[in-house]
């Protein structure tokens, strides 16, 4: 493909997915930029009326609605939906979702063309150098009430080991080790550092942490309602929603630990390349490629 302009939209900061994406179509060589796009791509719906005025301004601009999730537990989620789905289907080029789990749910209030882009992974490697010394670790938005991440604290209380979890990112649950916000290097060390990534949440676009932690050699637990987790994670890696399961899935991959701990090496393997954020840059530019002409 010639070099071509590309505009993205979205949330700059370290735990969004744009400044990801960026760096991946500027490694083809490809420029980003909002003056007179080729593409213009928008990684949520927050973006999409920026996007709209974008290419009013540049008409000529291939436009790319990207759909993160369904958020069914939000009040109003329908009349959001209904608004976000007819601005698709009115000034959308094209469509994108981050997994076939939200695929089937968009299906159910838009009905043109769909294709499944991820959302890139962050920079974080696998370093066998890297003791297990931690036994548990959540990633993510901790208030939240789709995370659950109390079902988590209620099961390592039945297990007497509250006090061994450690939680990275933007909010505190107040309880367990709580570090802020981390970086991809020292997130990646503490990935490479723990036993056990937990990922109790009800539902997931795709839930990064669990695809972040099998690259770094971490088994990912994950709940049965959660069906992204069936659609990344082996069926070993998943409990039911209850504090009684998680401590019993908890305690039965502890017993053979290492057997699991290479299942969960098998999928990173994979995940490493599929959740790269060249790779997913290249799956951008091909959704422009197929409907562009």
């Amino acid at each position: 493909m010639s070099k071509i302009k590309f505009s993205g939209l979205g949330w700059e900061g370290y735990t969004g997915q744009i400044a990801r994406i960026k760096q991946g179509i500027e490694s083809f060589g490809h420029v980003t930029t909002h003056d007179d796009p080729d593409l213009i791509f928008c990684n949520d719906p927050s973006q999409y009326i920026n996007g709209i005025n974008l290419k009013k301004k540049f008409p000529n601009s291939f436009l790319i609605f990207n759909f993160l999730d369904v958020p069914w537990h939000f009040p109003g989620v329908m009349k959001k939906l209904e608004i976000e789905s007819s601005l698709m289907q009115k000034e959308a080029d094209a469509i994108t979702v981050i997994s076939n789990k939200v695929k089937k749910d968009l299906s159910k209030f838009y009905t043109g063309n769909i294709d499944v882009v991820y959302n890139p992974a962050k920079d974080v490697k696998l370093d066998e150098n890297i003791k297990k010394e931690n036994e548990f670790l959540y990633v993510g938005r901790a208030n939240d009430p789709i995370k659950r991440i109390k079902l988590a604290y209620q099961s390592l209380k039945l297990l007497n080991k509250t006090d061994e979890l450690i939680i990275c990112g933007m909010e505190d649950p107040r309880f367990g080790k709580y570090l802020g916000v981390v970086n991809d290097e020292d997130l990646s060390k503490y990935y490479n550092s723990t036993k056990f990534v937990l990922l109790p949440s009800k539902a997931e676009g795709i839930g990064l942490s669990m695809i972040e932690g099998m690259i770094c050699g971490s088994v990912p637990i994950m709940c049965s309602d959660n069906l992204t987790a069936k659609e990344f994670s082996p069926e070993e890696f998943i409990c039911e929603p209850d504090p009684e399961s998680l401590k019993n899935k908890i305690e039965e991959i502890d017993k053979d630990y290492s057997k699991y701990r290479e299942l969960a090496l098998e999928y990173g393997k994979k995940y490493k390349t599929q959740f790269n954020k060249k790779n997913i840059a290249s799956n951008i530019l091909e959704v422009y490629k197929k409907y562009k002409n």
